[in-house]
């Protein structure tokens, strides 16, 4: 070899020395014709010619795979890269790489045309033992989310099994109440029915509480999500508003409901938008508006307005000015998917004045922060746990929107808020029922107002709130309103209904909350007793209070019923008995609800039957819901929830299988 050649591979020798980095090259034959002192290192061998010390140093359970990469890359002449760990008493890590030699390479090295590989190997110890760290961190916080969705599941579920028990008793005291009662006891039947809208309002109050914390602790786990639907905000508001009827009426409170001039001027009708979300905002903040309204000593005022805008609005109305957005609000608006449309954007903006107690300049800074209130004093006074206005705030930045608050001390409270719609482009067919709600119900339930609720006297002048934006005066149809004038006002409102013309009900006439109030009255669940055959229901319950009042009401209803405790005994039942349709509780001991209607299902398919299943649960998060759904289940009742709500759902579950 000439001297400068072996100068020149000495060099070469000494220079790969020095890298941090095993190196080795590999002839055909598996045996190193070049190798570097770290490559020797790495391996713990300084003997083997071939490649034996690597075989050597990779620890038994990572043999096979990097044996068979190994030969992968040699047959295929590529590249690859794998991770193992090394034998010995502490678990380090090691990362191949193997790299097929070019054609000037193999001259080099003096190899035949066959080639070779240069094997690398580098010591990756710390990177993986901080990867595998934060993978444990990781996994840690993921069992804790489990463990912490797990509990609130319970509670949640817990909470809400009892309500249904104690809601449907109460539903069975008012029903008899109503019916004609002796002259002497008339007023026990008042107080009775007092006690029973008491018990109804405490229900709701602790459902809400339920609510919020659910809400609370997705939003602290980023597993809250928007779901966009096709709807018409103005209907919807009307219809969410109906659920303060009861209370209102008990606090002697005045309510006015309406659309700005604005809401018309947008031209705005069907929207994408999530207003069930938005709909939890205006629930918190008209129930904050109540509670605090009540205790005022003079006038007892609540007013919702709602309007549009074609930008992003800074204010509403003038005197509220939103929060400015930052980074954080902006990073979660999801308004911007695909399942928003490619409609238009616009934006609606709400807002609930009271003539409440009011809030101080220092106190509004606290409001919007979790587990906070104005002060000590409102939680030991009004009750309340501070977190339903920071889950209004964040529900509105992600809508795209925000909110704001102007109060004074004394005088009252106006909240506004905003969020981002986009406009329909395809527009949904509109059935004959659609075209009739709310409005024509609305009409029948005012003629008979007087014969179904106490009097209630309040003063129905409504004069205009200051700082507010224009608003065209509102004679409110009230309790205490003369039968005749509620006979005319329901004229007005049927006319209005035939000309098409429902917008001009809203914003010229203002809507009160008991114009809007749901059906509650024993003749509509009832009624059901006329059919020609009663329909055959599987009401599958572990809890046995549930299950005996809920059978019992369902009886009334006119249905034949048959129970099980859990879903093997309900598979069971369905296969001894035919069924017109099944409710069917999740949580269940021996077999619970999801399995149950999937064996039922599949049971199905070679029958050629098919029976709906509706879910009947506390449980509401929307990955439950979602389950429920995948194992066959048609629809989903929430625990708590009204007969008639129950009823409904029942028949239409029967009457869409039947048409199919």
């Amino acid at each position: 070899m000439p001297k400068g050649e072996h100068c020149g591979n000495i060099c070469a020798q000494q220079l790969a020395d020095t890298l941090p980095v095993g190196v080795a090259v590999v002839n055909p034959r598996d045996e190193i014709v070049f190798v570097n002192r770290r490559f020797h290192e790495l391996t713990a061998s300084r003997l083997p010619k071939g490649l034996d010390c690597l075989s050597q140093s990779i620890h038994y359970d990572d043999y096979e795979q990097i044996a068979e990469a190994y030969h992968v890359a040699v047959q295929t002449k590529t590249g690859i890269r794998r991770e193992y760990r090394a034998t010995g008493k502490t678990e380090d890590w090691r990362a191949l790489s193997l790299t097929p030699l070019d054609e000037d390479d193999v001259e080099q090295f003096g190899l035949s045309d066959n080639g070779g590989l240069i094997c690398m190997i580098s010591d990756i110890t710390l990177e993986k033992t901080a990867e595998l760290l934060q993978r444990k961190i990781a996994d840690d916080a993921k069992q804790r989310k489990q463990q912490q969705e797990r509990f609130i599941d319970m509670i949640s579920h817990e909470v809400r099994n009892p309500l249904s028990a104690i809601l449907h008793c109460a539903e069975d005291i008012m029903d008899a109440v109503q019916d004609e009662a002796p002259e002497g006891a008339k007023e026990q039947m008042a107080r009775i029915a007092e006690a029973a809208e008491t018990i109804n309002l405490c229900i709701a109050h602790q459902k809400k509480i339920i609510d919020d914390v659910l809400i609370y602790s997705k939003l602290d786990a980023s597993m809250l999500t928007l779901s966009p639907q096709q709807v018409q905000p103005k209907t919807h508001v009307a219809t969410l508003l109906t659920m303060f009827r009861p209370e209102l009426r008990k606090q002697r409170i005045e309510f006015q409901y309406q659309l700005d001039q604005s809401y018309a001027d947008c031209d705005l009708d069907w929207v994408v938008a999530d207003l069930d979300k938005m709909g939890q905002v205006l629930i918190n903040l008209v129930s904050n508006a109540i509670k605090f309204t009540a205790q005022s000593e003079s006038e007892r005022k609540i007013r919702v307005s709602m309007g549009a805008s074609k930008i992003r609005p800074p204010s509403y109305p003038p005197n509220v000015v939103f929060f400015e957005p930052n980074e954080a609000a902006l990073k979660l608006d999801s308004t911007g998917g695909p399942d928003w449309g490619r409609g238009e954007s616009a934006y609606i903006m709400v807002a609930v004045k009271d003539t409440g107690i009011g809030i101080s300049d220092q106190h509004q800074k606290l409001l919007f922060e979790r587990f906070k209130q104005a002060t000590p004093r409102t939680d030991r006074i009004y009750g309340g746990y501070g977190l339903g206005l920071n889950i209004s705030r964040r529900l509105c930045h992600m809508h795209g929107g925000e909110i704001g608050v102007s109060s004074k001390e004394g005088e009252g409270s106006t909240f506004g808020f905003f969020f981002t719609i986009r406009r329909c482009v395809d527009m949904p067919e509109i059935t004959e029922e659609d075209r009739e709600s709310p409005v024509d119900e609305l009409c029948h339930q005012i003629k008979d107002l007087d014969s179904k609720t106490p009097d209630v006297a309040r003063d129905t002048s409504m004069a205009d709130f200051s700082q507010d934006p224009p608003v065209t005066h509102v004679n409110e149809v009230a309790v205490s309103t003369k039968s005749d004038d509620r006979k005319d006002h329901s004229a007005e409102l049927a006319a209005a209904v035939s000309r098409g013309d429902s917008s001009s009900i809203a914003s010229r006439h203002g809507t009160n909350v008991d114009e809007f109030s749901t059906k509650q009255e024993p003749k509509a669940i009832t009624d059901m007793s006329k059919l020609e055959r009663p329909h055959h229901i599987l009401f599958v319950e572990d809890n046995i209070i549930n299950q005996r009042v809920l059978s019992r009401k369902l009886k009334i209803a006119g249905f034949e019923v048959t129970t099980a405790n859990n879903g093997q005994e309900a598979l069971d039942a369905w296969e001894r008995h035919t069924f017109d349709c099944i409710l069917m509780d999740q949580e269940m001991p021996v077999m619970d609800g999801n399995s149950a209607t999937r064996e039922i299902r599949a049971l199905e398919k070679r029958k050629g039957t098919r029976v709906p299943i509706l879910g009947v649960t506390a449980n509401v998060r929307q990955d439950q819901q979602a389950d429920m759904l995948d194992a066959g289940m048609d629809g989903i009742v929430h625990k708590p929830y009204k007969m008639l709500e129950l009823c409904d759902k029942i028949r239409d579950s029967i009457r869409a299988t039947e048409i199919e």
